[in-house]
C-alpha cells in the first residue's frame, strides 16, 4: 500500500470493526428479524446501518481530500466508494428494490483488503497468474462442451428427463467436474458411468493444477516481500 493514507492503528482498527460489525447486523437483520428491508421492523436495524454508513463515508471523503484525484480510481478507493454507494442509492431506490440494496452491505468485507497482509498477498498472487488462468479456463470451458456432449449422447434416451437438453448435460459436467456431485443426474448406462470416471478425474487434475499454479505465485509473492524487507532493513542498519 505504497503511497496510501492512514489513519493511526486505533483509528484503523476501529473502521475494521464497523466494517464486520454492520456486516454481523445486516446477518442478524436478515436472520431473525426476518424483515423485506431496514424501513420495516425494530429501528436498531436502520440506526445502526446509518451510523456505520455515515462513519465510512466520512473516511471516504477525508481519504480523497488527503490522498487527492487519485484516490477514487484507485483500487483500495473504489472498494471504499462500494462500501458507502448501496446506502445513498437506497435513499432515491424504490421500495421493493430496498431489500436487495441491503444486501450489498456484504460488500463492506473487501475493506478487509486494506487491512489484510494475507488478503494483499493472494490478491497480487491471483493477478500475477492471470495469463496462465486465462488459459486454464480456456481449456475448462472446452472440456466441460466436450464432456456435456459426450454425456448427453450417452444417456439422453435412458434419462431424457436429466440428460435430454445440452443445458442439462453441462450443469452434470460442471457438478461432477468439479467433484461437487449434488446426486440430481446420474449416468445409468455402462458407458455413462466410465465416462463420468473419466470426468472425474480430469476434474481432479484440473483443480490441482489451479492449486499449483496460485500456490506458486504465493509462494514467490512471500519471497519477494521478504526480500524487500530485508532490504530495507539493511539499508535502515546502514
Amino acid at each position: 500500500m505504497k503511497n496510501q493514507f492512514t489513519f493511526s492503528r486505533p483509528v484503523e482498527a476501529f473502521i475494521a470493526i464497523i466494517v464486520v460489525v454492520s456486516v454481523l447486523a445486516y446477518i442478524l437483520e436478515v436472520e431473525y428479524a426476518g424483515t423485506e428491508h431496514s424501513l420495516e421492523g425494530h429501528p436498531i436495524w436502520l440506526w445502526m446501518e446509518r451510523v456505520a454508513a455515515l462513519i465510512l463515508t466520512i473516511e471516504y471523503f477525508f481519504r480523497w481530500k488527503k490522498e487527492g484525484s487519485k484516490y477514487p480510481r484507485s483500487v483500495l478507493g473504489t472498494i471504499d466508494l462500494i462500501a458507502v454507494f448501496p446506502f445513498w442509492v437506497g435513499f432515491i431506490a424504490p421500495v421493493n428494490w430496498l431489500g436487495l440494496i441491503r444486501s450489498m452491505r456484504i460488500l463492506r468485507l473487501l475493506k478487509l483488503y486494506r487491512y489484510s497482509h494475507a488478503m494483499r498477498i493472494f490478491v497480487h498472487a491471483l493477478l500475477g497468474s492471470r495469463r496462465y488462468l486465462a488459459g486454464m479456463l480456456l481449456i475448462v470451458f472446452i472440456f466441460v462442451l466436450f464432456s456435456a456432449v459426450g454425456i448427453r449422447e450417452i444417456e439422453r434416451y435412458e434419462q431424457p428427463e436429466k440428460f435430454g437438453t445440452l443445458f442439462d448435460s453441462i450443469w452434470w459436467t460442471i457438478v461432477t467436474l468439479m467433484s461437487v456431485g449434488y446426486g440430481d443426474a446420474v449416468p445409468s448406462t455402462m458407458e455413462g458411468k466410465v465416462f463420468a470416471q473419466f470426468v472425474m478425474v480430469v476434474g481432479v487434475g484440473l483443480t490441482a493444477a489451479f492449486i499449483g499454479i496460485v500456490g506458486s505465485n504465493v509462494f514467490a509473492e512471500v519471497q519477494r516481500l521478504d526480500r524487500e524487507a530485508e532490504d530495507a532493513s539493511k539499508k535502515n542498519d546502514i
